[in-house]
């Protein structure tokens, strides 16, 4: 026999109650509701609201058909002209029956939804909070107090937001839309002077202050207990929806999550708590200070990463129009919080169980607002108008003068080193590398603001604690990371690259490639990608990598390219080790190429220094690095010419370099290789090589194995053969020049091939010009009779060299 589940029913009086709410929005569709209506409005619905306690009377109230009753009678609210203290009783009692109906309960929630109730109390609020429009100034008198009523009656709507969107993901996504949103940020806006016309519900520190003078205390103590509630459900339901989404959010709320921030008041003198507030009050006020202004600068710190609009508002922003400019930004007035604010005194006395609660606590809220700051320049256009607005002297349009915030930075680089502020270093090596993503800007940065100098000054004074893990070594990483992104900026355009290196940077960024560091690799990329700027057709830049001339104290000391050259040996990483690959091409094209010959004519000094580093490159540990780039890029072409290119030059330089070359190309890899899974990296990709500040804090993860694919070259020999073998192909595609294999490429190949047969065969290396020969000449022949102009050329005489090898 089957047995029946009861079907949940409501007590007498609640169904009555549900029956009232019922015939009364009825009547409405006809008759707008007096304040008589309201009135049973408010009883029946506290009746419901009191006694919604157990999931079995949500489930019965849910079916009866409550919701509707609500949601009509909450949208004839939103109607109502007047209505006075019984339409805001209503209004409360309305939103606590929402609110208890979708505690923990799923079909309710869903069936609030469905009634679009969420958007009929956004409604409410707004109007209770009087949230200005765009535009909108707050009235001659100010900013008026919400009365205790409706300060209640915003505490129950944010209940009613919390308990519906909590772990339900169609909540969460509905309360993302723009008008749901404009009256909660306005909720939390503590600014006195903008956003709405009713003064702060709650704001960060206000129990901290004495009762005046006239003041009822019982009264001020239920205004902070009712606003401490109303503001902390409000940022936890922002916390939660905007984590949802954020395409619909206001660009003008990026400025009531600031003001949150920058209402914490500067240090108090006081040793004592007010008198009006115990302890236990103390400890739990500070938890909802602390739970504000970690959710407020967290999102503001989400916000300038994932949307433009706000990166945009961040830094143009006005804060406070009364102020001059620069102060009145928002962008300054961040700046200067960042630069002086402090935990207040009477947090460490509301934390006496433990006091440094409070300062570790205020510490990630600071972090927080440095990430968000450092993010806006990394916006294109953000980018474009800092650096021309804030040179004008108005913040607005162009501007030919002295940029106020690249001195600010500038001198917070030079200030902060004495005293410890990592927060300030962060801030300005990241903001200043954002600012300097463009040659116009890092031009001007190292000859008009003298950028060079503090920078090389900061790595060097930090090198030492990055790689013995010592003080603080996330803050550490993070400083270092910022100034060596910000130098490979600047060393972008030549005219930069002399005074770099004349300021001291390679020396000691090079110390970052170190073993010990290998676990931050984007830190270590960053100085790959500097170096491999800074030696670009720059002699003595190219000489101090190869540590001459060497220091007087010690000529047997580690060179920055024994440290890259360790590093390219050991990585895994194929981007890194590339990159590091690239570098020495780089020299050798420096020291090897015809502009750098003629140079050396005007200084016989320079002219003896680099026939030494010329000989400094000539090394197996070199050569090898240049014949794996070569083996093990097939997929990227671009690569595979810059390895070719590079043995080129050091074959060029005579018999003992064309033996090394040959030697390198005829070797097999020296690395076992991974499983045939690993994924396989880009290591063409910028986006690989760049990191937030975020994400370097902690250790990465392991980084993925280079690719070897089954068939994969066994030399850098076979991959030239290989390449080679394609030339008949090129002839037949229409756009040669659009191909990734370009002829051009495969005349730098054959080109290399010539420059190893003759050197080898000058030399001791008869076996392995015969063996390369072996592997070449069929693909070489082919190439020569399938390419023309100086491609083909180059083909034929490199296949004339290599069929000559059996005359000698």
């Amino acid at each position: 026999m089957a047995v029946l589940s009861e079907e949940p029913s409501l007590p007498p009086p609640l169904q009555a109650a549900v029956q009232q709410l019922i015939a009364l929005y009825d009547g409405a569709s006809s008759t707008s509701l007096d304040s008589a209506v309201w009135s049973g409005v408010a009883r029946s619905g506290k009746t419901l609201a009191d006694s919604l306690r157990s999931e079995a009377l949500r489930t019965a109230a849910g079916q009866a058909g409550l919701v509707s009753a609500v949601a009509g009678l909450l949208a004839q609210a939103v109607l109502a002209q007047g209505g006075g203290a019984e339409l805001l009783s209503a209004q409360t009692e309305l939103a606590r029956v929402v609110g208890n109906l979708c505690f923990e309960h799923d079909p309710n929630r869903q069936l609030v939804l469905d009634a679009d109730i969420p958007l009929s109390l956004a409604r409410l609020l707004g109007r209770t909070l009087e949230v200005l429009h765009e535009g909108e100034e707050v009235p001659e008198g100010g900013q008026r107090p919400l009365s205790i009523d409706e300060l209640k009656f915003v505490r129950a709507t944010t209940g009613a937001f919390l308990n519906a969107s909590l772990k339900f993901d169609p909540m969460r996504r509905h309360l993302s839309r723009r008008e749901i949103l404009v009256p909660l940020l306005a909720l939390l806006d503590a600014r006195t002077t903008a956003g709405k016309s009713t003064s702060p519900v709650y704001t960060v520190g206000c129990w901290a202050h004495e009762v005046g003078e006239g003041d009822n205390a019982d009264e001020r103590e239920e205004r902070l207990q009712i606003g401490q509630m109303a503001a902390g459900w409000t940022a936890n339901v922002l916390e939660d929806v905007l984590g949802e989404s954020k395409t619909d959010f206001p660009p003008s709320g990026v400025l009531s999550l600031a003001s949150i921030v920058l209402a914490v008041s500067s240090p108090s003198a006081s040793s004592t708590l007010p008198s009006h507030v115990s302890t236990d009050d103390a400890t739990d006020y500070l938890d909802t200070d602390i739970e504000l202004l970690t959710i407020a600068s967290s999102l503001l710190e989400s916000l300038a990463q994932d949307l433009p609009s706000a990166a945009s508002a961040l830094a143009f922003s006005t804060s406070s129009p009364s102020l001059p400019y620069p102060d009145r930004t928002l962008l300054h007035q961040l700046l200067t919080f960042i630069a002086r604010a402090s935990a207040p005194a009477h947090w460490a006395l509301a934390a006496s169980d433990d006091p440094a609660r409070a300062d570790k606590a205020f510490a990630a809220v600071k972090a927080a607002v440095v990430r968000a700051v450092v993010e806006a320049p990394n916006n294109d256009e953000v980018m474009e108008r800092l650096w021309s607005e804030t040179r004008s002297g108005t913040g607005q349009g162009e501007g030919q003068g002295r940029s106020w915030l690249v001195e600010m930075l500038v001198r917070w680089l030079e200030e902060a080193q004495g005293e410890g502020r990592e927060d300030m270093l962060i801030a300005a090596a990241h903001v200043l590398a954002g600012l300097g993503r463009k040659d116009e800007h890092t031009l001007s940065l190292v000859h008009d603001y003298a950028l060079a100098e503090p920078l090389a000054r900061t790595v060097a004074e930090r090198v030492s604690g990055a790689i013995g893990r010592t003080g603080r070594p996330g803050e550490t990483t993070q400083i270092l990371f910022g100034v060596v992104s910000l130098l490979r900026h600047l060393a972008i355009p030549a005219a930069n690259r002399d005074i770099l290196g004349k300021a001291g940077v390679i020396s000691p960024t090079a110390e970052l490639l170190r073993r010990e560091l290998d676990m931050v690799q984007p830190l270590q990329g960053a100085v790959i990608g500097l170096l491999k700027h800074l030696v670009t057709g720059n002699i003595s830049n190219a000489l101090a990598v190869l540590g001459l001339p060497p220091p007087s104290s010690d000529t047997s000391s580690t060179t920055p390219l024994d440290t890259l050259l360790a590093l390219i040996s050991r990585t895994d990483e194929l981007r890194l080790r590339a990159e590091g690959t690239r570098v020495l091409v780089n020299l050798a094209r420096t020291l090897f190429s015809l502009p750098s010959c003629a140079t050396l004519h005007e200084d016989g000094g320079l002219a003896a220094a680099v026939v030494q580093g010329r000989e400094q490159l000539v090394r197996r540990d070199v050569s090898d690095a240049m014949g794996e780039l070569v083996r093990g890029s097939e997929k990227f072409p671009i690569l595979v010419n810059e390895g070719v290119v590079g043995l080129t030059l050091v074959a060029g330089s005579g018999s003992k370099g064309a033996s090394l070359v040959l030697a390198s190309l005829l070797h097999p890899p020296s690395r076992a290789a991974p499983p045939a899974s690993a994924p396989e990296p880009n290591p063409l990709d910028a986006a690989a090589a760049s990191a937030s500040i975020a994400t370097l804090s902690a250790p990465p993860p392991p980084p993925a194995p280079a690719p070897a694919p089954d068939d994969a070259p066994p030399t850098a020999a076979a991959m030239l053969a290989r390449w080679l073998s394609l030339a008949p192909t090129l002839i037949q595609q229409p756009t040669p020049s659009q191909a990734l294999l370009r002829p051009e490429m495969l005349a730098n190949a054959a080109s290399l091939l010539h420059a190893v047969v003759l050197g080898g065969t000058a030399g001791s290396s008869r076996g392995g010009v015969e063996a390369l020969k072996e592997l070449v000449q069929v693909p070489l022949e082919a190439a020569a009779a399938a390419l023309d102009g100086p491609a083909g050329e180059a083909a034929r005489r490199a296949a004339e060299a290599v069929a000559s090898v059996q005359e000698q």
